[in-house]
Order: structure tokens, then sequence, then C-alpha cells
């Protein structure tokens, strides 16, 4: 090791600790973001008043996928704090190209993997354009709105897996080529004088 090297507090120690934290800062970026993944997901309708209540949604996986989408709904009362009790959900998902494909589901909080969210999980059968309808009531009003959203086969990019090793990969590759030159032997140059 070098007496600069020993200055700076590189070395093995020092590539230790860069690589440490690399992944340390990976792995806490995967644990907060985890929870977030878990209901919510892209917001398709924000803040649609019914009645005095007010009432985003959200659908999880984006692409959506026509094997499995989760609704979700937050339903806030307006002039009360959390979130709103003993409203009545239903969701309804119709397909635009085939009319045979029209189901609705209630939402529940008891689906929902977070306790703030009302919602429901399906599985539409079919690629294509979808209307997904809402309709909420309860003591505090009612109302519906709906949004359209395409399902569609996921591919290579919408697998949760891939994603995590194409963020990790660039980690991976500073690090190799911290070690690399941790690595590399010295070359002594001759001082001109």
């Amino acid at each position: 090791m070098s007496d600069l090297q020993r200055d700076r507090g590189t070395g093995d120690r020092g590539t230790r600790w860069i690589v440490g934290g690399l992944l340390s800062a990976t792995l806490l970026l995967l644990l907060v973001l985890g929870p977030a993944w878990a209901n919510g997901g892209t917001l398709r309708l924000a803040n649609v008043p019914m009645g005095d209540y007010r009432v985003s949604v959200f659908t999880d996986p984006t692409p959506v996928r026509p094997d499995s989408v989760d609704v979700s709904l937050l339903i806030m009362e307006e002039g009360e704090l959390g979130v709103a009790e003993g409203v009545d959900v239903q969701v309804r998902a119709r397909s635009l190209d085939d009319p045979s494909y029209d189901r609705t589901l209630r939402a529940t909080r008891e689906q929902a993997d977070d306790p703030r969210y009302y919602a429901v999980k399906m599985a539409l059968g079919l690629e294509g354009p979808w209307e997904i309808g809402i309709r909420v009531s309860g003591p505090a009003g009612e109302g519906e709105a709906s949004f359209e959203i395409t399902a569609r086969e996921a591919g290579l990019l919408g697998h949760p897996a891939v994603l995590i090793l194409l963020a990790i990969l660039p980690l991976a590759l500073v690090g190799a080529w911290i070690l690399r030159e941790e690595e590399a032997p010295e070359v002594d140059t001759p001082e001109v004088e």
C-alpha cells in the first residue's frame, strides 16, 4: 500500500467500507420501497368528491396484467381525521372489447395490504382496454367514477426481479471497479529533476 493510500484511508479497509456502504444503501432502498408497493401503485383518480368523501384510486401492478390487478381506494371524509369507516365500495371491471367480461366485486379493508385502504384483487382474464368503475356509498354520501386501463402482459421489464437486478447492477460494477483499482500494482514513476 502506498503512503498516499494510507493517508487517504483507502486500501482493503477503505474498499470494504465503500462496497459495504453501497450494499447497505441498496438493502435500505429495497426495505423502504417494499411497503410502498403494497397497495398504492399508479394513481388513476385523485381526490374525487363523492358526497363528503374524497376518493383516490390506485392500481397495481403497472402495467396492468390480465391475470392479476389490485384496485386500492383511499377514502377520506371531509372534516374527519383518518380513513372513512362504514363505507360500501363496489369495483366494476368491464372489458371494452368483449361485453361478456363484466364483473363487480366488493372492495374491503380486509383485502388491503395497508389498513388505510379499501382494496379488491381480481383477475381480468383478457388483454385489452378495460373500464374500471368505482361506486362508494356511506353515511357521508355516495358517488361514482370510472377510468380506463389497458391490460397487457408485463414483458421482461415488468418483472420485479429484473428491475431489482437492473438497479443493483450499476452498484456492483462500481464496486468491482473500486476493487480492481485497489488491486492494481503500483507503478513507480521516476522523478524528473
